[in-house]
Formats: structure tokens, sequence, C-alpha cells
């Protein structure tokens, strides 16, 4: 197991390091779990960073003094100080425990381009032969994508650039490395792959033909948003850094040159050291704001969703109250009409009553006629008086 290949995708911010390690990833290098979660508005396929990876350099960096936004120089020799003594255990564990027996893994965070020391020496610690994949894009289009991003105006955006490519190139030169541009890993993958592999000498488990529809359908050119070209200024941080650029495509390196142009930007940086500092300084102080203005901006986002569904659940119970009010309603109407038809019953009824009544009373006056005609009829009468009654009970008839 010593000496497995772990490829270190080092680039800085926007610069397609998360496409790549993704394509690396379906060719069969572990990227581990417990990933960032992608964000629909910066990078809707996935970052591919392991979020514990990224802790570790948080901290890292918190301990060196640095913030990933921070262009001044690391102090010298910073991975054998305190700060990465404290942090190692912690990596090493990270190493084991992710990728376990794997054959072949990646690891990306833009921030190893400013902590790679300190992975190399875990990295080898840890049984496994760290090789760097140096991710370039155009500076002044990574520029534009970073300040679109963060509150970072171009000069900033662009010393950041030169930090992290300078660290990321000047530490990776013991180390089997190479340099790969994001768009001509858009344009042809296939030839990027190849030449990968053969550069850093990994045969990829996964066929490339086996993996080509998965990695055509994760290639998307029209992610890149900006494709600027630079235009000659007078800003001598944008003509250095793209004076870099391109040295850094250049095949083979050529580090005296690549030495002379990092010592140039390290000049430039100590000769406006009052203006970096404060330029650092200011750039502190927005990003504080705008973490603060997220905060309270997903706080209000959380307080309009719960007043949302308070509205919501009030109009649902109005909803109820209107319907149980109809029902109510309906309700009375129907016990109007039954008291109306229980009235007109009473009044039947009363009616009925009375007619009973009536014809109670003619019933017993017939009956009481008909006693005394019964009795009559036993009685001895007079032949005209029978001749009476016989009439009158005709009558009657």
């Amino acid at each position: 197991m010593a000496d497995r290949p772990l490829i270190l995708v080092t680039g800085m911010h926007r610069s397609g390091t998360s496409v790549l390690t993704r394509v690396l990833n379906l060719l069969g290098a572990e990227v581990g779990e417990d990933l960032l979660q992608a964000q629909e508005e910066i990078n809707a396929r996935g970052f591919w960073e392991h979020q514990e990876l990224v802790a570790i350099n948080e901290a890292l960096l918190g301990a060196l003094g640095r913030r990933w936004y921070d262009f001044r120089a690391l102090p010298d020799n910073w991975w054998t100080g305190d700060a990465a003594r404290g942090l190692r255990d912690r990596a090493r564990a990270f190493l084991s425990g992710t990728f376990g027996k794997a054959s072949l893994a990646v690891i990306k965070d833009p921030r190893l381009c400013l902590v790679l020391p300190f992975w190399r020496e875990v990295a080898r610690a840890e049984g496994w032969q760290p090789r760097v994949v140096l991710a370039l894009r155009a500076p002044w289009e990574v520029t534009a994508s970073l300040c679109r991003r963060d509150p970072l105006d171009q000069v900033s955006a662009d010393l950041l650039w030169l930090r992290y490519s300078a660290e990321s190139e000047r530490h990776s030169r013991q180390m089997p490395r190479t340099a790969l541009d994001y768009g001509a890993l858009l344009e042809d993958w296939r030839s990027v792959v190849a030449d990968l592999g053969n550069l850093l000498d990994i045969d990829w488990p996964v066929d490339v033909d086996e993996a080509a529809s998965r990695i055509d359908a994760e290639i998307d050119p029209g992610l890149r948003h900006q494709r600027s070209s630079f235009q000659e200024e007078a800003m001598a941080v944008a003509s250095l850094a793209a004076r870099a650029y391109h040295l850094l495509q250049q095949k083979p390196l050529d580090a005296d040159r690549l030495d002379a142009l990092w010592n140039e930007y390290e000049k430039l940086l100590v000769d406006c050291d009052g203006l970096a500092s404060g330029l650092n300084g200011c750039n502190d102080r927005l990003f504080r704001v705008t973490n603060e203005l997220q905060e309270l901006g997903a706080d209000h986002r959380l307080a309009l969703d719960t007043i949302a569904d308070k509205d919501a659940e009030l109009a649902r119970i109005a909803g109820e109250l209107e319907h149980a009010r109809a029902v109510v309603e309906e309700r009375d109407e129907q016990l109007k009409r039954m008291a109306a038809e229980l009235e007109h019953a009473g009044a039947v009824v009363k009616e009925r009553d009375r007619q009973l009544q009536e014809m109670n009373l003619l019933i017993e006056k017939v009956e009481r006629m008909q006693q005394e005609l019964d009795r009559l009829r036993r009685v001895r009468l007079h032949p005209s008086v029978k001749l009476a009654v016989r009439i009158f009970s005709l009558e009657d008839e």
C-alpha cells in the first residue's frame, strides 16, 4: 500500500478545479464522502471538496493569522512550526479515515495552493505519493468571476491569483506535477486526461471509454461564464498576473523565469507594503460585513418563511372558519324550515283536535238521542205520538 498516488488538485478559486476533480473521480480516483453541498448560484454541479479537508485548511490558515482571501506572504517554513504540528494528527486521521485502502485518491480545495507543503508531508507519512495538478485559468477570467461572487476589487483578485499560483508552483517542484488549463479541459478532455495520466504516471482504474458518457455530461462549456480576453493596461498587477499565466502554460515549466516573476511580485508587495496592508485590511472588513449581512439575510429569509407559514396557517384556519360559518348558516336555515314545519304541524294538530272535539260532542248528542229514541220505543204511546216520533226519526235519518 506504500506510495499510492494521491492527486492534489491545486488552483485558485473559480479556476475549474471542481469539474477537473469530478473527471478524475469518474476515472476511478476516490474523493470520499461528506463533501460540500452544491450551490445553485455558485457551483451547481458540486464542489467535490471534502468538508473536513476544508475545515483543516481553514484552521491551519487561521493559526497562521491568515484567511483564504489574504494575499500576504506566509511565514517562512511555516509548515515546520506549531500551527502545522498541531493539525498534523487530524490531517492524517482524515486521509486514513476517508480513503482507507484506496489505490488512487484525489483531494481538492483551492486553499491547497497555500498549504501545499503541509499536505505533502502528511500524505507521505500516511503512505501516499502526492502528485500535483496545477489547475490554471486565465487570471482575467478568474478575476471577473471572483469579483462577481465575493466583495473583492480587481487588484485584490489579481494579487490573490498571484499568491495562490506562486505558492502552489514553488512548493510543488519536488513532486510529480503537471499544469492543466481549464479551457483545454472543456475543449478536449480526452487529450487532457491522456496527457495527465502519462505525465503523472497514473493508470486510471476506470477505462476512459467506459467513463466517457458520464464525463461528457459533466463537461459543460456553458458553465464557463467569464470569457473576456486580457487587455494590456497600465495596471502592474494585472499585467504581472497575465505574464505569470503565460509562463505557467509552458512545458516544461521554466523555474528560473518563474522565480524572477514571483520575486517581482513579492517586491511589489514590499514596496507597496502600506497600501497592500491597507487593501488587505479593507478586504477583511468587507468579508466580515458581508458575512454578517449574509447571516442577517438568512435570518430575514427565515423570518419571512416563518411569517409565510403562519400566513398560510391563518389562511387555512380562516378557510375552515368560513366553511364552518357556511355550515352553521345552512343548519340555521334548516332549523328555520323545521320550526315553520313544526308550527304548521301544530296548527294542523290543533285543528284536528278541534274537529275531534266537535265530532265527540256530536257523537255524544247522537248517542243521547238514540238512547231517548230507544226509551220511547219501549213506552206505549198514543198512535199520534208514535207517528210524530217516527216522522222525527225519519227526518233525523
